[in-house]
């Protein structure tokens, strides 16, 4: 990236970085199969998964846990 854009982009008030960052991500969430998930989420989602297989008793359903606390 030109550091001369680096630069300007320094100079943008707090609000306008928040406009800019939100711009920039909306243009990468506009298509989540570009952006590749990386291999250690992968692992943790997989970990996930097979303690959730794991403990299927000993969790409460979402039906429950609303009920209790909202």
């Amino acid at each position: 990236m030109d550091k001369s854009l680096i630069d300007e982009l320094s100079q943008l008030k707090k609000s306008e970085k928040l406009i800019l960052v939100e711009a920039l991500w909306d243009s990468i969430a506009s298509d989540p199969s570009e952006v590749e998930v990386p291999e250690h989420h992968k692992a943790i989602i997989t970990e996930r998964l097979k303690t959730l297989e794991k403990d299927k008793e000993s969790g409460s359903s979402w039906e429950k846990v609303r009920q209790k606390y909202l």
